[in-house]
């Protein structure tokens, strides 16, 4: 088998999509099957870096500046990779990111969309844009497309909803999880003095957007300082882009922050590493994931693995996500946070069976599994669909 694995979004940052592209490719290659990878001529080097010296693997680097809907990167879609198909002998196209429009196919096409938040929430995305470009584009890739992936039966759910694709042409393969840092007691050191976490921390993960809640989280938060006396701090991690979109929703929180009482015990560090966040996790007193709509969320999981009590939200992929390993919460009640979080934190047989639990609901989202199920779809998909050339 040989696959196109279109990796044009990557622009020097690895994050949980361009993953998934790098631990399907080595897992193609390792196992005799071959990759041709689309990248960013500009980025050949780096991702050169990425792989390695790795057998099967074969780099395409193209002019392209961006990876956003566009007609040059329909363009491409429709006539550089297809033509690619022909010059490579290749059986498939894996599109990565949430759209791609190959008018002309000569291989059938994946395309792997995570969720369709923007149908919900706009975020960073104008009015204009979401209602007459990203939506009809969104139904249009999904037509186009031989077979959706996503990474829930949520998301799988959600999608035939709001973007009308058939159920039966989208399969759920979920997200792998990567192996967490171990505990570093000299980063540790530095986090706590930076952060003020002598006197522990409950964590938050996940940004500065709408559906991440965060001016309840810090309602709920001030509530169990005032009614539990909780002598710890919320640590809150995510950058702040400055797009004004994200200027707005950091001065919701700021005031959010003003109003608690407690603004003292509230911090935000912006921006930080892998190794920081894992270290993070492994020390907190439980992670609080109180999103509004997420397709997978995988802090969840990431808590559980290293064996942190996790209170997430009852709604939308959340509970999929977390089974029975979490306590589950209305987002849009903070009295019910409070007391979720007071639970977790006063009750240590709780604690335990939650951490218990944790260790092995997580353990079966492996990269090993993830591409198995990439892999059976595509032998599906080549074996319906004949040749064209």
């Amino acid at each position: 088998m040989k696959v196109i694995i279109d990796f044009r979004k990557y622009d020097g940052v690895i994050g949980g999509v361009e993953q998934g592209a790098i631990q399907l490719t080595r897992h193609i290659c390792n196992q005799g099957d071959e990759v041709a990878l689309v990248c960013k001529r500009r980025r050949e080097e780096m991702v050169q870096k990425i792989f390695g010296k790795l057998d099967g693997l074969s780099l395409v680097p193209l002019d392209v500046d961006s990876h956003v809907m566009s007609i040059a990167n329909a363009r491409i879609d429709s006539r550089t990779l297809p033509e690619l198909a022909v010059t490579q002998q290749a059986d498939l196209i894996h599109f990565f990111y949430n759209w791609s429009f190959p008018f002309r196919k000569t291989v059938p096409t994946v395309l792997t969309v995570h969720d369709v938040i923007p149908f919900t929430f706009r975020e960073a995305m104008g009015f204009w844009r979401n209602h007459f470009l990203y939506r009809p584009a969104l139904r249009m890739a999904c037509r186009l497309n031989d077979a959706i992936a996503t990474v829930s039966e949520y998301s799988r759910q959600d999608i035939a909803k709001k973007v009308g694709a058939p159920p039966a042409k989208i399969r759920v393969v979920p997200n792998g999880l990567r192996e967490p840092a171990e505990l570093d007691e000299e980063l540790m050191g530095g986090l706590s003095g930076r952060f003020k976490l002598k006197d522990g921390y409950i964590l938050n993960v996940g940004g500065i957007h709408e559906r991440k809640n965060i001016v309840r989280l810090i309602e709920s938060f001030a509530g169990l300082v005032r009614a539990h006396e909780y002598k710890g701090v919320l640590v809150i991690t995510g950058s702040v882009s400055g797009a004004p979109y994200q200027e707005k929703m950091k001065k919701l929180c700021d005031q959010a922050v003003a109003a608690s009482g407690v603004g003292d015990r509230i911090v935000f560090t912006g921006f930080i590493t892998e190794d920081e966040l894992d270290n993070l996790l492994r020390q907190a007193d439980l992670l609080v994931y109180p999103s509004l709509y997420e397709g997978f969320g995988i802090p969840i999981l990431e808590a559980m693995k290293v064996g942190t009590p996790v209170v997430t939200s009852n709604v939308t992929a959340m509970p999929e996500v977390a089974g029975d390993a979490a306590l589950l919460v209305d987002p849009l009640d903070p009295r019910a946070m409070t007391d979720a979080m007071h639970r977790v934190l006063s009750d240590p047989a709780l604690r335990q069976t939650l951490t218990t639990k944790g260790y092995a609901h997580a353990a079966p989202y492996t990269w090993d599994h993830v591409c198995a199920g990439y892999m059976d779809l595509y032998r599906e998909l080549i074996a319906r669909a004949p040749r064209s050339h």
